[in-house]
């Protein structure tokens, strides 16, 4: 405990302070998290996981590879920690739009199919996040398809 994520996370339950904003940085740090939980939902984290979750946030934000290549090996560092999935969640709730959120699932199923499999707790976990995230069913299922197409 005690890393830069369980501190935004501290900071998060504390009713966010409106002079601490939270930044883009956050954002991917949470989205980072939530990927690597969909990589580990096997039991294992696969190097084609690992560098598909680096490929997302390369894709998705305005971070260079050293920040981005920190951000997931400390996501992958907690990843068994106590910090609850659904602090993560509530953040990307609170700052994303249905368009993001659906974007980040899309990601999710990337690295689920990483290793070239998608395992049944991967895609439980998903459809977790998904629920939780409030994505319909059918845009859980379509993002699936589009990912499994590609």
């Amino acid at each position: 405990m005690g890393t830069m994520l369980n501190k935004l996370l501290d900071r998060i339950s504390a009713s966010l302070d409106p002079t601490e904003p939270v930044s883009a940085l956050d954002i991917e740090r949470v989205s980072a998290t939530l990927l690597v939980e969909i990589a580990r939902a096997d039991h294992e984290i696969d190097p084609a996981e690992r560098e598909t979750i680096i490929k997302a946030l390369q894709g998705a934000g305005k971070l260079d590879a050293d920040d981005i290549e920190g951000i997931v090996d400390e996501a992958l560092a907690e990843a068994d920690s106590t910090v609850s999935m659904y602090e993560h969640v509530r953040l990307i709730n609170e700052q994303l739009d249905k368009s993001c959120k659906l974007a980040l699932v899309e990601q999710m199923w990337r690295v689920a199919l990483a290793d070239g499999d998608i395992d049944g707790y991967e895609e439980y976990t998903i459809r977790k996040i998904s629920d939780l995230l409030f994505i319909k069913h059918r845009d859980f299922m379509q993002a699936k398809l589009k990912v499994l197409e590609e």
